[in-house]
């Protein structure tokens, strides 16, 4: 049968259930017990009073005296049972026509026991007397009220899918947030009070003296390394109880330690987190003072202000304790005490509010139901079991009837975002953990996902990876984060104008937010000229935004050996990751071990290639190369690659590339050859744009997100704050790297060629600081002459034939002979 006769006899056989619904409940509400019936012979000359006539006589008499008023709910199955064909929506489920029947039954029960009737319907009828006899014969009536009492419960959560213990629960949560709102309304004591204040009259006719204890001398806050840096705005100095003067500049201030910080919901201001909001409530004077640990010295005696002026002000003594305490200065990034530079700001950022409203539940259940019909006019039926709106798209969960394919549902996804006029809809078939099937379907009113509402966001401060990166929103609006350091390498792909550069620069922004110069280097490579200017003279760069492929080639050249060189500092401590290196380095005695006096901290490194095509057409088999290496082995070095291209064909994107590079982010690609080069599987051709993304996790699913967006104004602040606070390090140089003795450093890094190392002019310095330190290892000579591991390299091979030192005993160095 053709889709529009299926639609046809389904609205017909509709029609008709409504329609004997309507004649069975004219029938009973019209009936007469002087109407002839199975059970009663009327008179000969007497008229039927019933409106649907002896039809509905029989009908309404038989009804009535079998389930008394329980045969209401006759009708009221033939008219759902209609209406639910009518609106196109599947039928009920068995266990849903359990719970009503389990409602009929316990109202024949209950109408039989307690003598209800309705108009002139009898109680329970003849099977409500028989069911009521029975359990009280056996149970008694305490028992079989608890018993019908339990399948009413039973018959309400099969039928209408009603949750008792949800119910429940939120009856508890409501309660408990009505106790706590009500406790915290009740008056408190002040924040900060002082110590025991002592009161000595000298004579009636003199004034009073009062004693405080003062605040010994400023203190200054230290710097939190443990924690992120959250800096307190200017409202914070004008809080009630404490000043602080001078922590309306950026970074000069930490949050105070066991602070409860909270977590921004969207809809606040920009510039006033809950901690901040705390401070301006007055509760931060007892919280600074006993963090900060503030000495006390001897009382000092303070005059008070005339008795009519403390009238005035009742709260004269806690003015007095705010002058003391405003002497407090805040942290100076400047002072030689303060030895890291405090993280950047919030306020840096702006909260671009989104202008379209949200899309009402009405429209979002009035869109499921043209979801379901076109399902049913391609033969598919189910269940709508849930709709979770998200800030672009939603997703209607659907339960799909027994014997029916999920690849029917997946192949749909252009037929049904014909039919809710829809740009695309993607199908996640099933979702994982369930039974039911996602359909994702684009939102009318699109909301704005922004940068600064997941950095305000709990899930990024309780982040403690250096390397945590903000990506978006989940479908149903909760913040997304990923960790690079176990991805280890992440890939981007992408049409243009998908949103590619607004993720890096959102990844390169969360760095920025996590880690210092110190902690986290960056190498950013950058052919178009333009994406990553903005980071230019950035401190935690390496070298300067590298433009050129040649040098983009020599870049990943000096990164394998960066890596080589951080694997013999591993081997040293006998460690096998950067973390435990960091870690043990802390606790290393380097005077009980001058041969590790050498050994320094060591940063992560993050390679990121915005444009990954253009350097595979120039150099493709030297690059796939490098990547390879690095790849493979980088990550226990504490060296994390992204790469990104917006043409993921397979000669960019190549089997090897991809082989290595798990952890994948799509966004709107143009044809499903791309998506499944980029992932594996189609679906990134139904994307929206804009940040759209699909992202897939080393070893997991697929996860819808959507990237937040940050504006060139807000890269250029965190940026700027940066440059102003540090100069960049540039210990490298890439010009002659990769060549003959190509190293580090500006004219260090040249020479050599391909002459005899021996006729190097630095080698007769490397030969006599190898005397002196009666040992020699390339690592410590490329850190004392800051060269290249390669020239290095050939500086010990050339000691070595030279009999200067002996041969190499492992990850050990060479003894001078």
């Amino acid at each position: 049968m053709s889709v529009t006769g299926s639609k046809l006899s389904r609205d017909i056989f509709g029609l008709f259930l409504l329609f004997v619904g309507l004649l069975l409940l004219l029938s009973l509400g019209s009936y007469n017990p002087q109407d002839p019936s199975l059970t009663h012979v009327a008179n000969a000359g007497r008229a039927v009073g019933n409106k649907a006539g002896l039809f509905g006589a029989y009908v309404s008499g038989f009804f009535a005296d079998m389930v008394g008023i329980g045969a209401y709910f006759i009708p009221c199955a033939f008219l759902v049972a209609g209406s639910r064909r009518i609106l196109g929506r599947d039928p009920w489920v068995w266990w849903r026509w359990c719970g009503f029947c389990l409602l009929a039954g316990c109202t024949v029960v209950a109408g039989e026991a307690w003598d209800v009737s309705i108009a002139a319907i009898g109680p329970g009828g003849l099977l409500g007397h028989a069911l009521q006899s029975f359990f009280s014969a056996y149970l008694g009536s305490v028992g079989t009220t608890l018993f019908w009492g339990f399948l009413f419960l039973l018959g309400v959560q099969l039928m209408t899918g009603f949750s008792w213990l949800a119910f429940t629960h939120a009856c508890v949560l409501r309660l408990a947030a009505h106790i706590r709102q009500t406790l915290e309304n009740r008056p408190q004591k002040p924040a900060f009070s002082p110590k025991p204040v002592r009161i000595a009259i000298a004579e009636p006719a003199q004034p009073k003296t009062i004693l405080v204890e003062p605040v010994a001398k400023p203190v200054p806050v230290k710097t939190i390394e443990s924690e992120p840096s959250f800096i307190f705005e200017e409202k914070a100095a004008t809080a009630p109880g404490l000043a602080v003067p001078g922590a309306a500049h950026a970074g000069e201030a930490r949050a105070l330690p066991g602070a409860d910080l909270g977590f921004l919901q969207p809809g606040l201001a920009d510039e006033d987190p809950p901690w901040v909001r705390d401070l301006e409530e007055g509760n931060v004077g007892e919280l600074a003072v006993r963090n900060l640990n503030i000495p006390r010295s001897a009382p000092a005696a303070v005059t008070p202000p005339p008795p009519a002026a403390a009238k005035e002000s009742p709260a004269a003594s806690s003015i007095t304790i705010q002058e003391a305490v405003t002497t407090i200065p805040a942290a100076d990034p400047e002072s030689p005490r303060v030895k890291r530079v405090a993280l950047p700001p919030f306020s840096l950022l702006h909260t671009v509010a989104s202008a379209s409203p949200k899309t009402p539940r009405e429209a979002l259940e009035a869109k499921g139901r043209i979801l379901m019909t076109c399902l049913s006019d391609f033969g598919i039926h189910g269940e709508l079991v849930g709709i979770a709106p998200g800030p672009v798209v939603t997703m209607f969960e659907v339960r799909p009837a027994a014997g029916v394919r999920v690849a029917r549902i997946e192949n749909l996804s252009d037929d049904l975002a014909l039919a809710l006029k829809a740009i695309a809809v993607r199908v996640q078939a099933p979702i994982p953990g369930t039974d039911t099937v996602g359909i994702e379907i684009p939102n009318d009113n699109r909301e704005l996902v922004c940068l600064k509402e997941l950095f305000c966001s709990k899930a990024f401060a309780e982040s403690e990876s250096l390397l945590s990166m903000a990506l978006g929103k989940d479908i149903q609006g909760a913040p997304a984060m990923a960790d690079l350091a176990r991805m280890p390498h992440l890939l981007v792909a992408g049409a243009t104008g998908a949103g590619k550069s607004v993720c890096l620069n959102s990844i390169l922004l969360s760095f920025l937010y996590k880690a210092r110069p110190e902690e986290v280097k960056l190498l950013l490579v950058d052919p178009k000229r333009v994406e990553m200017a903005v980071y230019a003279d950035l401190p935690h760069l390496v070298h300067p935004v590298v433009t050129e492929m040649e040098l983009a080639k020599n870049a990943l050249n000096w990164a394998v050996g960066e890596m080589s060189r951080r694997y013999n500092d591993l081997a040293l401590l006998g460690v096998r990751n950067i973390a435990a290196y960091n870690e043990k380095l802390k606790e290393l005695d380097k005077a009980k071990h001058p041969d590790l006096a050498h050994l320094e901290y060591m940063p992560y490194l993050v390679i990121i290639i915005d444009e990954l095509a253009d350097l595979m057409m120039t150099a493709a088999k030297e690059v796939e190369g490098y990547i390879m290496r690095l790849a493979q082995l980088a990550r226990a070095a504490g060296i994390h690659m992204i790469l990104a291209t917006q043409r993921p064909s397979v000669d960019v994107v190549t089997g090897l590339i991809k082989a290595n590079f798990p952890c994948r982010i799509s966004f709107q690609v143009t044809s499903k050859h791309d998506s499944r080069t980029i992932l594996d599987a189609v679906g990134a051709e139904h994307l929206l744009g804009k940040g759209d993304m699909l992202y897939k996790p080393a070893g997991g699913k697929f996860r819808r997100l959507h990237g937040a967006f940050v504006s060139d104004e807000d890269v250029a602040a965190v940026a700027d704050y940066w440059r102003s606070r540090q100069k960049p390090d540039y210990s490298v140089d890439f010009t002659d790297w990769g060549n003959e003795g190509g190293g580090f450093g500006g004219g260090n890094g040249g020479g050599g060629g391909g002459e005899d190392i021996a006729s190097d002019p630095m080698y007769a310095e490397a030969v006599a600081f190898v005397r002196e330190q009666g040992k020699a290892s390339i690592s410590l000579i490329q850190r004392r002459f800051r060269i290249g591991f390669n020239r290095a390299a050939r500086f010990v091979e050339q000691m070595e034939q030279d009999g200067i030192i002996g041969p190499a005993d492992g990850s050990k160095p060479r003894l001078v002979r």
